[in-house]
């Protein structure tokens, strides 16, 4: 573990875990995340930004594009933030960097999220982009799904949704710690609840109520754990031993091969959730460069410029 690493784990564990006791507070939630964000680096200067403003005549919301010169694929990502915080700014320095590191073009998605758009508002937003590019003359074959934490289920039931409407499907999916369970209920939710220097067990079903809106808990396309998955093209997934979402990975990863699925599951210990998200550290740049070359075998076909 790096020293990056370790600094990261005690600050995480002193400031967000110790700032998420007790009740949901979602303005709080947001606005820390957002402060953060402020402090971000900018954007290399050979990764090109473009502003996707919403179209609601279209059903699309906002999303934004950053690409690498002469991109060769194109990543679809949604980021995390349990179906109710982050945004663009939080996750546009890993959508940057997926950019270069996979010689592509990256869309962010903005979709919708609670208490104020409720499931099943973030998949429609997902498949209603996914459409949009198949429409845009976008081969299925040059794509990639990205997420993280709930994005990573949002990527997951856009899939899902979308084979279930007779739309092609990505090339593949790359999965950051992907919150696949809104029922919580993984065995890590209790036994890494100590370890986990992010989460309080406690706060995710409250997240979870939060986006279902009365819905069940299993249902597949919120907790797509519980989907039939068999179709789906390769799924690479990321996740900590030390983390309490441990389970939705492993799961996801044994229900997917059992199905047929091609899927990889690459464990890292002491890291905090969604760790490949945090530039700052050597282990995350690692992963991600390994990500590249996995978006270079599953997508070898070029994209079109945006």
């Amino acid at each position: 573990m790096s020293i990056q690493a370790f600094l990261t784990n005690l600050i995480l564990r002193h400031q967000f875990k110790r700032a998420g006791r007790g009740p949901l507070n979602v303005q709080k939630a947001r606005y820390m995340v957002n402060k953060m964000a402020k402090r971000a680096p900018p954007l290399p200067k050979d990764i090109r930004h473009t502003p996707v403003p919403a179209r609601p005549d279209q059903q699309l919301c906002g999303a934004e594009w950053l690409s690498a010169d002469q991109p060769q694929r194109t990543i679809v990502y949604f980021h995390g933030g349990g179906y109710f915080f982050c945004g663009l700014d939080t996750h546009r320095p890993v959508a940057g960097y997926l950019a270069r590191v996979a010689q592509a073009r990256v869309l962010s998605v903005d979709y919708r999220m609670a208490p104020e758009h409720v499931f099943p508002a973030a998949v429609d937003d997902a498949v209603a982009w996914w459409q949009q590019l198949l429409r845009d003359g976008t081969s299925p074959t040059e794509v990639l799904f990205a997420g993280d934490s709930a994005g990573g289920g949002l990527a997951l039931a856009c899939m899902v949704a979308a084979r279930d409407r007779g739309l092609p499907l990505p090339a593949g999916a790359i999965l950051f710690s992907p919150w696949t369970d809104l029922s919580c209920s993984g065995d890590t939710m209790r036994t890494l609840a100590d370890v986990d220097v992010m989460f309080n067990p406690a706060s995710l079903p409250e997240a979870a109520a939060l986006y279902l809106n009365g819905q069940p808990t299993d249902t597949p396309l919120a907790s797509p754990l519980f989907a039939d998955l068999r179709g789906l093209p390769p799924l690479m997934i990321h996740a900590s031993t030390h983390e309490i979402l441990l389970d939705d990975s492993q799961r996801l990863h044994s229900q997917a091969q059992q199905q047929g699925v091609r899927s990889e599951l690459h464990l890292k210990a002491k890291m905090p959730h969604v760790w490949p998200t945090m530039l700052l550290l050597p282990e995350a740049r690692e992963t991600l460069k390994h990500c590249g070359e996995f978006a270079r075998q599953v997508t070898p076909n070029r994209a079109p410029a945006p």
